[in-house]
């Protein structure tokens, strides 16, 4: 057949069993683990195993180093964060930062994070968190895209909108191009909620993922959303109205201008050829198995199940699951598609999400796994979509832990890939009216009062501008004192506090809180992370992964350069191939 069977190294693979991130095995199947492929790739694989593992090596010397240095600190300095201390720090930092060398081979892959609503101060408020719930005081905790060499900082306002929406931002980053408030894959003429055809037609616009087909790359995306919300959605869809999910919210004078979001997943490119899908949307797309979703999402009326449409395209093996278990027990190295549809409309949070949900970190393995099969590349979207949620609803806790999770998928990503051909970027659409305010002490509860406990009226470090939390906080009665028109923050028991639920401050009454317009940052490392360094509109996004992976618009810029890199490269092999040929000359003489 002129193929060889050859053992596929997975990076989680650990002693017969393949494991997750966090070290917990994962069901295996013995045609995941191994492959048939053609010898020129079998040299490819050794060659990309051989310097994984030597990265790997290095990035567990590096840290090994970092660990004992910060120990050496704490020791040298008594535990004391003296002057001593903080040189020491700075002068480690800078050495670190000065060793870095950019990355300037076009990128093969492409992860692009979106912390749906993750603003600098949900950033810096799951930094805490997280060093908290591990022991330590919380602050000088890093996540691990902190650790990216490169941070930006993008502007995220709509084209009609000082404060944007997902539909807008997420069209603006994956495009390329900023619209109007609550439009999909259109630019500014197309009008919001108003469809023409024609307009349409010459205000639609191409997003990554039709970039990266076009290319011989495969696309993917996992949300933790309904696979029709408008992040997601804003990666293969082109629609007036985000809300648009499915064919009983389109009015009916529209119904025949344009297909809903679900449909154009399924029938249009370059939804039609994604390759993986993990998300949320059983109802939107008409499935019919019974959910656990208290919020349903939108109805399909056409009497359409579009999974099963999307079963029999073609094109390869298609496999559709809908639990946990059915994802991790997919059999990666013969699935060509993988639809996963995990609940009737968004997958609940984390912190009450059952066994049979996947976690945002189990959809990300998976996606890579898929999608790493094509030698040419991958672009994959993967969203932390409930960390907006949790904040709409003054959610504090659970925004937070959404956060976390979007950062251990992150962590999963980094430790499957090679920084020498797959660009990481970890971003958001948009930030939220979240505060992280008062003069707390040092190490104090994230989650806990922002003055001291013997004061008369005490307040939460992490509030809110606005939303539904006003009423859970404010007293019935009123006296010429400003602050207590509010409830003291320690009355609320201990329990009520810990609940996932429990409604953090808002200084003013909306149903649903609302989003922030400050600038988001954007973290970067991998093949021209550097471009993304700066300040710069939310659009530059798209426009810097495109030079990097050398696909879209960008390309008029990018395949000059490439050529000549490639070009060169294929001189130097004709040269050592010349003197191969003189070398086995002379053995034969």
């Amino acid at each position: 057949t002129g193929k060889v069977e050859l053992e596929e190294v997975d990076p989680h693979l650990r002693g017969g069993r393949v494991e997750n991130h966090l070290g917990k095995p994962l069901p295996v199947h013995s045609t995941e683990i191994r492959t048939l492929i053609s010898p020129s790739l079998a040299v490819e694989q050794l060659n990309m195993t051989s310097a994984l593992a030597n990265y790997a090596t290095e990035a567990v010397e590096m840290t090994s180093r970092l660990v004992m240095f910060s120990c050496l600190l704490i020791a040298v300095s008594g535990g004391v964060e003296d002057k001593a201390f903080w040189k020491r720090q700075g002068q480690a930092r800078l050495k670190y930062s000065l060793q870095h060398k950019n990355v300037e081979k076009f990128a093969k892959n492409v992860i692009l994070f979106v912390g749906d609503g993750m603003g600098m101060s949900t950033v810096t408020a799951a930094r805490i968190y997280k060093g908290q719930r591990q022991g330590r005081t919380g602050e000088e905790t890093e996540l691990i895209y902190e650790k990216f060499p490169f941070v930006g900082l993008s502007k995220t306002y709509n084209v009609d909108r000082q404060v944007p929406d997902s539909a807008g931002t997420a069209t603006a980053m994956f495009s390329g191009v900023k619209t109007n408030y609550g439009v999909l894959g259109l630019d500014a003429r197309a009008a919001p909620m108003d469809c023409d055809a024609s307009q349409n037609a010459w205000s639609s616009v191409d997003s990554l993922a039709t970039w990266g087909q076009d290319s011989g790359r495969h696309a993917g995306l996992v949300t933790t959303t309904s696979v029709t919300h408008a992040t997601p959605a804003a990666f293969y869809s082109h629609i007036n109205h985000r809300d648009w999910e499915c064919d009983t919210k389109i009015p009916a004078k529209h119904k025949s201008c344009v297909k809903d979001i679900a449909r154009q997943l399924v029938e249009n490119r370059p939804g039609s050829a994604l390759r993986v899908i993990l998300a949320g949307g059983q109802r939107m797309m008409g499935f019919t198995s019974e959910g656990d979703d208290n919020n349903d999402g939108c109805k399909r009326d056409d009497g359409r199940n579009l999974t099963e449409d999307w079963l029999k395209a073609g094109g390869g093996k298609r496999e559709l699951v809908t639990t946990k278990q059915d994802l991790l027990n997919v059999d990666v190295g013969s699935t060509d598609y993988l639809m996963g549809l995990f609940s009737r409309c968004h997958i609940p949070y984390k912190s009450v999400r059952g066994e049979g949900h996947p976690s945002l970190v189990d959809m990300t393995i998976q996606a890579i796994r898929v999608l790493s099969k094509n030698p040419t590349g991958f672009i994959l979207m993967v969203e932390g979509g409930r960390i907006d949620h949790g904040h709409h609803d003054n959610f504090a806790r659970l925004a937070l832990e959404e956060a976390v999770e979007l950062e251990q998928a992150v962590e999963a990503a980094v430790e499957m890939t090679d920084p020498e051909n797959t660009l990481i970027v970890v971003t958001a659409d948009h930030s939220h009216s979240f505060t992280f305010n008062g003069y707390p002490l040092r190490g104090n509860d994230i989650l806990g009062f922002a003055n001291e406990t013997d004061q008369v009226t005490q307040y939460e470090t992490l509030s809110y501008a606005n939303g539904p939390g006003y009423y859970s906080h404010r007293l019935n009665g009123t006296d010429s004192s400003p602050n207590n028109t509010w409830k003291d923050a320690a009355t609320f028991t201990a329990e009520e506090r810990a609940d996932p639920y429990y409604r953090s401050v808002a200084t003013f009454y909306l149903d649903h809180e609302t989003h922030g317009g400050e600038d988001v940052p954007v973290f970067a490392r991998g093949p021209f992370a550097h471009l993304l360094a700066g300040v710069y509109e939310q659009s530059y996004i798209a426009h810097a992964i495109g030079y990097a992976a050398c696909i879209g618009p960008s390309q008029k810029l990018c395949a000059p350069r490439r050529f000549s890199s490639e070009a060169g490269v294929g001189a130097l092999r004709s040269l050592w191939l010349l003197g191969l040929m003189g070398v086995v000359l002379v053995i034969h003489l």
